[in-house]
């Protein structure tokens, strides 16, 4: 098999391997249980949650652009990749042991808190690499099969969960209900999940593929670094408002992200199973969409990728809003989630067309930055209404105003760079 293929592959398998973090733990199974079973009720829990996803995106916005610079200064993206991947997999792994009255709710807040922390981080150096292993031409098809392949790794790992232990009448390995095992066995299978597929990308990708060693590695030296790349910045004007408007689009497809399954338990009354079907359907959805418009996007252009995707994201999620149906839910939701790979593949894409080659990592910090640096705003926003209004679909409308101004500023930024 050709090297150059091996790296490439192994690198859209990490989002194969990634995807089950997001997937199991922030999207559809933990948060469920979490807000469910450990939490003293649903409301309390829904506003535990999206505080804590929120907080801890937010600090990841903050430091980003400092670890995306000790990753330029030392040419160490992945040395820094698998620890970051280590810790938010390890913890997915803990979270076996979040027995209701086991463990205090605190101290499994703090875990999210730290797994989802080193998740965001490890997405700095995973991004930076495309421009390493692909040229421009490629970005795009590269990106596309990545999202693809993390949609399909999430039904995979849904499909095997639900297989060996909810479909059977007598799972191969006999687990008490009454103490959730059936349920928290899947955290248990995430954490595994995702170091057994990170493996490839570790031990395909050599350090040396990165560059030559630059001794300016201290954290001071980081910082220096960040501040003379945040006035180097400004001067790509185009950039800063595609970043801006980014900033917007992706707090309200992060809080989504963040409420989905909540939302369901709650208004739908969906049931673990059912969540599984949605986990499963919504994720075919989004990897069909990727793969799709990974093909599109090349004549399309990345820009307008974005705005198409934005648009059919609203005009879905505001037709979600008077859905009281828990099929046609169901229905809608495997739509909405068609436009979620493309959106955030694109704009990847169109980043990594538009920064400097010798800074790519620092830039990409500054792309987790824009990212992130609000996005405790759309979980917090959700929770915040929703549980003032004890009600998860005004909590939703509140985040359709960040789709809105993600997309007239994406109107005003420039056409892709060829």
């Amino acid at each position: 098999m050709n090297e150059k293929f091996k790296v490439k592959f192994s690198w859209a398998l990490y989002d194969w391997a990634n995807s089950a973090w997001s997937a199991i733990i922030i999207t559809f199974i933990f948060s469920r249980y979490f807000v469910d079973v450990l939490s003293p009720n649903p409301d309390q829990g829904t506003l535990f949650w999206t505080w804590t996803i929120g907080l801890s995106s937010l600090l990841a916005a903050i430091i980003s652009p400092v670890v995306g610079g000790i990753s330029d200064q030392t040419n160490k993206s992945k040395l820094w990749l698998v620890f970051t991947t280590s810790i938010y997999a390890l913890i997915a792994i803990s979270l076996w042991f979040a027995e209701p009255n086991l463990i205090n709710l605190f101290i499994i807040i703090i875990l999210i808190f730290i797994g989802n922390l080193a998740y965001e981080i490890s997405q700095i150096f995973y991004n930076g690499q495309l421009r390493l292993i692909t040229n421009k031409k490629n970005f795009a098809k590269l990106s596309g099969l990545a999202w693809g392949l993390g949609y399909a790794g999430t039904v995979v790992i849904f499909i095997i969960y639900y297989g060996l232990f909810f479909l059977p009448s007598e799972p191969i390995i006999n687990l008490d209900i009454n103490r959730y095992e059936n349920i928290r066995i899947s955290f248990l299978i995430t954490g595994i999940w995702i170091i057994l597929f990170s493996l490839p990308l570790f031990i395909i990708l050599k350090e040396s593929r990165l560059g030559e060693l630059n001794t300016k590695n201290s954290v001071i030296e980081s910082f220096k670094q960040v501040k003379i790349t945040f006035k180097e910045i400004k001067k790509y004007k185009n950039l800063v408002w595609f970043l801006i408007a980014r900033l917007f689009y992706m707090d309200g497809i992060n809080a989504i992200f963040a409420v989905a399954a909540i939302y369901a338990t709650i208004v739908f009354g969906m049931s673990t199973t059912d969540i599984i079907m949605l986990g499963i359907g919504t994720n075919i959805a989004a990897g069909i969409g990727s793969c799709i418009f990974s093909f599109i996007e090349n004549k399309l252009g990345s820009k307008n990728t974005i705005i198409l995707s934005l648009i059919c994201i609203f005009i879905i999620s505001f037709i979600i809003l008077f859905v009281d149906q828990k099929n046609l839910f169901i229905i809608l939701a495997i739509i909405l989630s068609t436009f979620f790979g493309p959106v955030q593949s694109a704009s990847r894409v169109y980043f990594a067309k538009s920064i400097p080659e010798n800074k790519k990592f620092e830039f990409f910090g500054f792309y987790s930055f824009s990212g992130k640096v609000t996005s405790f705003i759309g979980p917090v926003l959700y929770g915040t209404v929703a549980f003032i209004f004890s009600s998860p679909q005004l909590g939703l409308a509140s985040l359709l105003l960040l789709f809105t101004i993600g997309l007239i500023l994406m109107i005003k930024v420039d056409n892709d760079k060829k």
